[in-house]
């Protein structure tokens, strides 16, 4: 069925990175899809002169309280935009913000009638939502992109954690053909289907959303899994520094989430993933946490998580590592326990162990060679502290 992504209602300027300056669009994605009529908000930044940038674009679905996590946090615009990707949302949903924009200047319309934005504290039941508007909207970007995106080669789908769990169901039943690349972060496990001719599927998890089914395969290449072990499902870098926005109660700032912080790992295997689109090189393998024959998760003697990606911090044992504590009634933050504390003759064997740890991460392609210099930077700020010190102490700046 024929959509279109109209004309901009609003054109802003948000910066220049890597000397290629961006503009935000905002306007109307309008259609059918098979359950209806649709006239949704659409938000999509991209250089200002169209022939700019690497003619990829990143699609995520908003987020229902906290809208592009992946593009303004996980990713962050300075990765993003500064290896000149193009980033494009559009609303799906009467759920908050999976409506994109509660007051985008046009009634919002979905499944042929016009519909009422649901606001915290929020209703799932009086969700309407069509996930075919999505589905449309990346085939539209790629088949007929507006002329202020210029010309687009590559589609990719992304989100964490909600938005990520809508691109989980987006790739069904024909995501295989939609998404060159399929890259999901934090989001519940889906038993994934295998067909012929498949494009890549990686998924991004923490040892808080693992499962045990997730086993990498290797007669299934075309899909990676990947588990980060002790990490909580939101990285202190995300939402824990600052008041986490919306949600279906009022929720206070709060003071960390534990030094294990995966966003690194998510943009470098991210990279891995445009890697293997563009030039066909694989990216690094699946690995996920070890598990015992019931399906648990198995466990060193501090009770650290054995297997996955492993943070240096983890690696050189530096304290216990929760990947869940609750905080003001939410279970999504990680936490710490029982840090080691170093004399100063123990430092230097220490750093080495943690540097050790650290560039084997970056060979392996789980952490790109900045993420990995912050790393080793950051773990020597106040020797005898280990990383894990400097953190609590408040000593590592959020990214």
């Amino acid at each position: 069925m024929t959509s279109i992504i109209q004309p901009p209602i609003t054109s802003e300027p948000i910066g220049t990175f890597n000397n290629i300056a961006y503009v935000r669009h905002r306007g109307q994605f309008s259609g059918a899809t098979v359950d209806g009529t649709f006239a949704v908000p659409y938000e999509i930044t991209a250089p200002a002169n169209p022939t700019e940038g690497n003619e990829t674009v990143v699609v995520e679905p908003p987020h229902f309280t906290s809208g592009a996590v992946a593009r303004d946090a996980v990713l962050g615009p300075d990765f993003l935009f500064g290896q000149g990707f193009r980033h494009a949302m559009a609303g799906f949903s009467n759920l908050f913000l999976r409506s994109l924009n509660p007051n985008p200047g046009f009634p919002i319309k979905i499944k042929g009638s016009p519909v009422t934005v649901d606001f915290p504290p929020l209703d799932r039941d009086k969700e309407v939502k069509d996930l075919n508007i999505l589905r449309q909207f990346a085939f539209t970007l790629k088949q007929s992109p507006p002329s202020f995106l210029g010309r687009v080669v590559r589609v990719y789908g992304t989100g964490c954690s909600d938005s990520g769990q809508v691109i989980h169901e987006i790739y069904e039943p024909f995501g295989h053909k939609l998404f060159d690349l399929t890259f999901v972060g934090t989001a519940s496990y889906l038993e994934p289907f295998k067909v012929s001719g498949q494009n890549p599927i990686m998924v991004f998890n923490t040892e808080f959303d693992f499962d045990p089914r997730a086993i990498p395969d290797p007669g299934f290449p075309q899909y990676r899994w990947y588990a980060v072990a002790g990490a909580p499902h939101i990285p202190d870098s995300v939402l824990t520094r600052r008041a986490f926005p919306g949600g279906p109660g009022p929720i206070p700032p709060v003071t960390g989430s534990g030094p294990i912080n995966w966003s690194d790992m998510f943009r470098a295997l991210f990279v891995a993933g445009d890697q293997w689109v563009r030039k066909g090189t694989p990216p690094p393998a699946g690995v996920t946490l070890r598990v015992n024959p019931q399906g648990i998760i198995a466990r060193d003697v501090i009770g650290n998580a054995l297997g996955g990606i492993r943070h240096p911090a983890m690696e050189t044992g530096e304290a216990r590592f929760f990947d869940s504590v609750v905080r003001n009634g939410w279970l999504l933050f990680g936490g710490f326990g029982h840090p080691k504390h170093l004399t100063e003759s123990e430092f230097p064997q220490y750093l080495a162990s943690f540097k050790k740890a650290t560039q084997a991460l970056v060979a392996a392609r789980y952490l790109l060679p900045a993420g990995g210099e912050r790393l080793i930077r950051e773990a020597q700020l106040r020797p005898p502290n280990t990383f894990t010190l400097n953190y609590m102490e408040g000593l590592l700046l959020p990214d």
